[in-house]
């Protein structure tokens, strides 16, 4: 049972999140006096607890808050309370003695009691609600410091939207950027931007996705134009890629394909081959060369993939589309718009996303050299910055910034890398996610596995142990037990176990190890090893995965219709002892 938050009363308080209460004095409390009411704090929260062990906050990730920029997603309630306290520049006063006890997982269990279509129906009313914030409305004679205010005030009335959507509205959010100086890099970027380039992950663009970003664009300029760029389009198959162009192009979406890792590796090797010949540096027609052969392309093959619509552009081709939108976006503006004026200004373009999605990576293979801090952890950028990429195209990179959504867990946000891998302790729930996704069929391929149904596995084991009872004087009610208690571990356990144990993964208390095997796998289907692709919304079937192991050039010829034939054929044929660890793409729960 996790440890209730002891919140003190306050004489006048408002709603600032469902688990942190704040009331404004006007007066500023001494240090002791606050030193004083967070001893008291932990005091009454040890009393509550009855004398059992464990941290209040155990199984929250908290970021250090120390450097300003950093991102931060979620935090515990005593470091919310503060943190909004100091936002709102108000102190606060406590009336010791009369605690009041507040529950942290009221959420988790109304979620759990409401049906997914009685939430789905909430989550559409309250749609128009879920906005990013906006930058307050300045000009030339609003002050720095009076901007500042401004801007805290707008944030922290976010803040409090959000927190009463929650909790009056009975929905759960996604983890989201809490803190207001990374908002500021985002604002920054949108005015300064002709267009908006929203980099997302091709396999499922719609999560990474914000029509709200696109919404707050054309409000700060009717001619701010939207694009999105699908990264990682090389784990795509063209067919999947078809499907994506369809639905793009009936939203009247501007889009392209594209892939800064096959574009970067495309470049290091033309270059290896030059240097290897004495030549200064790589030809165009060698990038193009190795881009085609990554792509699993005919060396001849110019259409990177497909159709003009379909294609995974190269970097030349990305440069120029967006050059082409770009003009057409400042081409649309009145004339007396002072971009016009100057015919030696180059046109921004801005780059927003969420974190990993690859937008420093696209800067860097766009450059063919490092410009751009690149790390697997999320959220490597931490400032805004602008980059001259030819004499008419800036490039201007935003920190990645995780936009509130509604979920029915975070697992998803996990297994989509917005949240650092590295350090999770409960891998079970992300794991679960992607053994749903991906199959047996490909598990077994990568990790070469021989995998069985969860509940044919156990009744084998159980089988094997009530034989030699008699002889080794184990009780058969001892076997059922065991039995039963095997029953209720979920596919992605029995994943892990299998993983760990074929790895001689072992935690120090001799059982498999797994966290370690856990991180591997998400890490996995994050750089696409383990591939997955979800299918615009009403596709039948909602996703794709391949039943082989989805090795590198093999991607863009598959089929999406026969390879998914394939693979429920295939299930079907398999006996009971081969089934899905989880259930086939078919059964994948959305």
């Amino acid at each position: 049972m996790p440890l209730p938050v002891v919140l003190l009363p306050f004489t006048q308080w408002h709603e600032i999140s469902p688990s942190a209460r704040l009331h404004p004095t006007g007066k500023r409390a001494c240090l002791c006096c606050t030193h004083a009411c967070l001893l008291h704090l932990f005091a009454l929260a040890a009393l509550v607890q009855g004398g059992a062990t464990g941290g209040s906050f155990q199984g929250r990730h908290t970021t250090d808050m120390g450097t300003g920029m950093q991102s931060i997603l979620e935090r515990n309630d005593l470091d919310e309370l503060m943190a909004l306290a100091e936002l709102a520049d108000r102190d606060f006063t406590a009336e010791r003695y009369q605690p009041i006890v507040v529950g942290t997982s009221a959420h988790s269990a109304l979620a759990a009691e409401q049906s997914a279509a009685a939430r789905a129906e909430t989550e559409s009313r309250s749609a128009h609600k879920l906005h990013i914030p906006r930058r307050p409305p300045w000009d030339a004679s609003t002050s720095a410091e009076q901007l500042d205010a401004q801007e805290k005030a707008s944030f922290l009335n976010w803040r409090r939207q959000l927190a009463v959507l929650e909790e009056e509205e009975g929905l759960y959010l996604t983890p989201f950027e809490r803190n207001l100086e990374v908002w500021r890099q985002l604002w920054r970027v949108l005015e300064r931007s002709d267009i908006v380039v929203q980099v997302v992950d091709a396999r499922d663009p719609l999560l990474y996705f914000s029509e709200d970003l696109t919404g707050y664009a054309l409000m700060l300029h009717p001619t701010k134009t939207s694009f999105v760029l699908l990264n990682k389009s090389d784990l795509l198959p063209e067919a999947v890629r078809a499907t994506w162009a369809d639905y793009f192009d009936s939203k009247g979406i501007k889009y392209g394909f594209w892939s800064a890792f096959v574009a970067s590796e495309a470049q290091a090797k033309a270059r290896h081959d030059a240097i290897a010949v004495g030549l200064e540096g790589p030809s165009a027609t060698e990038v193009l060369r190795h881009f085609s052969q990554l792509l699993g392309l005919p060396p001849s093959g110019s259409s990177n993939g497909g159709s003009s619509r379909t294609k995974v552009l190269s970097t030349e081709e990305l440069l120029g589309v967006l050059e082409d939108v770009a003009r057409e976006a400042v081409e649309a503006a009145d004339d007396d718009d002072p971009r016009k004026s100057d015919p030696s200004r180059r046109f921004m373009v801005g780059l927003v996303g969420y974190p990993n999605v690859g937008k420093s990576s696209t800067i860097n293979a766009i450059f063919g050299a490092k410009k751009a801090a690149v790390a697997p952890t999320p959220g490597k950028t931490k400032h805004f910055q602008t980059l001259n990429v030819s004499s008419t195209v800036c490039l201007c990179d935003c920190p990645g910034l995780v936009f509130p959504r509604f979920a029915a867990s975070k697992a998803e946000m996990v297994a989509a890398g917005v949240i650092s891998i590295d350090r999770l302790t409960d891998v079970r729930a992300p794991v679960d996610v992607v053994a749903a996704r991906c199959g047996q069929l490909q598990l077994e391929a990568v990790y070469g596995l021989q995998l069985r149904h969860p509940v044919a596995a156990i009744a084998q084991s159980g089988a094997s142990q009530v034989s030699t009872s008699g002889s080794s004087g184990v009780s058969k009610t001892g076997s059922a037990a065991a039995v039963q208690q095997q029953q209720q571990l979920s596919a992605g356990a029995l994943l892990l176990r299998a993983l760990a144990r074929a790895r001689g993964w072992t935690a120090s208390s001799g059982l498999p190890d797994e966290v370690r095997a856990g991180r591997q796998i998400l890490k996995d289907y994050t750089t696409g090893k383990l591939l997955h692709c979800k299918l615009p919304p009403g596709s039948e079937p909602p996703g794709f995965a391949p039943v082989i192991a989805p090795l590198p050039g093999t991607v863009n010829s598959m089929l999406l219709q026969q390879g998914w034939q394939h693979h429920h054929q295939q299930q079907q044929q398999q006996p009971v002892a081969r089934s899905t660890v989880s259930g086939s793409i078919a059964a994948e729960q959305q």
